[in-house]
């Protein structure tokens, strides 16, 4: 695995928001048995540890959810994957798509903005 950095925009650790799948395509695997843990976000994309082995390129819909009770749909690509000590871990690129681009971008800035403030 490659150690330099390849992302272009800081990604800030986000205790305070919560991620859950919502599909995934194609629905080869039980989704409800499908766990996900947040690493870090950005309002381009995120981290994820999971049990599951998610395939690079695989499209994904998760809900995002913040302690304000907002919350995005969001689709996103796994744009690389790793395995860790427990699991996987996966980089989710969002795609912004449909009728509510604009207010599901503005919505995850908004979340990101949060974690601005505190730094």
């Amino acid at each position: 695995m490659n150690n330099t950095e390849r992302r272009t925009h800081h990604r800030y650790l986000a205790p305070s928001l919560s991620i859950s799948l919502k599909s995934i395509e194609p629905q080869a695997d039980n989704i409800n048995s499908i766990q996900l843990s947040m690493v870090d976000f950005n309002c381009f994309g995120m981290a994820v540890e999971s049990q599951h082995n998610f395939k690079i390129g695989e499209e994904l819909q998760v809900i995002i959810s913040d302690k304000l009770n907002q919350s995005v749909d969001v689709d996103c690509f796994v744009c690389n994957r790793a395995k860790t000590a427990d699991g996987y871990r996966s980089g989710l690129y969002f795609m912004h798509q449909g009728e509510n681009i604009v207010a599901s971008r503005q919505l995850l800035m908004s979340m990101e903005q949060q974690f601005d403030k505190v730094v």
